[in-house]
């Protein structure tokens, strides 16, 4: 990991817990209809619209690379959202409620986004040969003399494929995925938000 991803990551993580600490006491647990409305049905329906217009956009791509970039840019970056739920303007313009449901789910949505990532990314490693081989196109690699290049992506195709087929890649998916990776770290992030909790407190009062 280079410099610059760990700086980020820093910044992204600092925002989040900002995010957090600024919302009112106890807001996910009382708005928690709200928070699961955006959450499930309203990132999907953003995932699946997004893996249709990047199809559209480039139609050489698979459905399931789509889906993986798809799944990328669906979680609203946390950072970004603060122009519109902080700042003069926000304050003028956007009402209270709204600005809050705005950063709880940006603060939210980079977890609920992981199981979409995770899913393409097992169907592509599960998927039958035939799904996802990749047909180079030779003729127009010969004619700007990339013979190499083209044995070396014919080759491509088959790193970490597993085969297996959707059913697998779904079993592991809701095992590992779900099961491991995702309440996993929801506890992880559970037990570093109260301790950030009691860090938080204990600055205040020296």
């Amino acid at each position: 990991m280079s410099l610059s991803q760990g700086l980020t990551r820093v910044v992204i993580g600092i925002q989040l817990v900002m995010a957090g600490y600024q919302l009112p006491a106890k807001y996910p647990w009382a708005r928690w209809r709200d928070m699961g409305l955006l959450l499930i049905p309203v990132m999907t329906i953003m995932w699946l619209c997004t893996t249709g217009c990047i199809k559209l956009m480039i139609p050489k791509l698979t459905t399931l690379t789509a889906m993986v970039i798809g799944s990328l840019v669906t979680s609203t970056d946390p950072v970004l959202s603060q122009a519109i739920a902080k700042g003069p303007f926000a304050d003028k313009y956007v009402p209270r409620a709204l600005r809050e449901i705005i950063s709880a789910e940006a603060g939210s949505n980079d977890g609920f986004g992981f199981p979409f990532l995770l899913l393409a990314t097992y169907l592509i490693r599960h998927a039958p040969e035939e799904d996802i081989t990749f047909k180079p196109d030779v003729q127009r690699l010969a004619e700007i003399g990339s013979e190499g290049a083209s044995r070396m992506m014919s080759r491509a195709a088959d790193v970490g494929r597993l085969g297996g087929g959707a059913g697998q890649a779904v079993e592991i998916w809701i095992v590992e995925g779900w099961l491991y990776f995702i309440f996993t770290g929801a506890i992880v992030g559970a037990v570093l938000g109260v301790i950030s909790m009691y860090a938080v407190k204990f600055s205040l009062k020296k």
